[in-house]
């Protein structure tokens, strides 16, 4: 099934379907959750996924998560500074393999690594191949810090009208608490004066909250993240 085919109330997430073997869409409609599944068995759709505070678990949908959205206003948040013995610099294609397998690290709390029913190894390699394609053009800006050739986190940048998005960041685990995220996200002053900062993360990983309210966000928005697969006997 191609995107041609399909209703107006269902998109094709290409990317997705790359990495797990068959179709996946985005349900755009939440009141059309019936009709979705029903296109999905007739059509051999492996993921529907949708965002949407409504119940969908009548349909056959699974609740994976709660995405929490942050926003702070770039006065908000403390000014940029260094850390002793700590690079930031943009990335480049040459730290595409090292952001690669920091990704594949500790990038475990997100929809796809939450749902049981995909394999950790198609999960591993769809962040891996996030960061990547952030790099290689898709993100608007990669902001890595390092120390003596090694990498210890990356933040990818979108901007979204007036706002830059926090589309994707990791810091290494043996540098976690020591300063390199909030340094990794004050980078994003420079240049940027003026503008808004936006990022989502999952209500369960408390720690990554803790860190967004610290630096002076706030809370914007709160949504469940659904996902509808065949039945594991298919």
């Amino acid at each position: 099934m191609n995107s041609a085919t399909l209703p107006d109330y269902l998109t094709a997430s290409a990317f997705e379907s790359g990495y797990l073997g068959g179709p996946v869409c985005r349900l755009k409609e939440p009141d059309r959750a019936a009709d979705a599944v029903a296109c999905a068995n007739e059509n051999g759709i492996l993921l529907i996924a949708c965002r949407t505070n409504e119940d969908l678990s009548a349909a056959g949908f699974r609740k994976i998560e709660t995405l929490v959205t942050f926003e702070a206003a770039f006065g908000d948040l403390p000014d940029k500074s260094g850390l002793p013995g700590v690079e930031i610099r943009d990335a480049g294609i040459g730290d595409i393999e090292a952001c690669r397998a920091l990704a594949v690290a500790v990038l475990r709390q997100n929809r796809f690594h939450t749902d049981p029913e995909i394999p950790d190894a198609a999960a591993d390699a769809m962040r891996a191949a996030w960061i990547e394609n952030a790099i290689r053009g898709r993100a608007d800006r990669v902001i890595l810090a390092g120390r003596e050739g090694t990498i210890l986190g990356f933040n990818a940048v979108t901007r979204h009208g007036d706002a830059l998005v926090i589309d994707l960041i990791a810091v290494a685990a043996g540098a976690q608490g020591t300063g390199v995220g909030r340094t990794l996200v004050t980078a994003m002053k420079q240049g940027d004066s003026g503008r808004r900062i936006r990022v989502g993360t999952q209500a369960a990983n408390t720690v990554s909250l803790a860190f967004y309210k610290s630096l002076g966000f706030r809370e914007t928005d709160r949504q469940y993240t659904w996902h509808w697969t065949p039945a594991p006997s298919r």
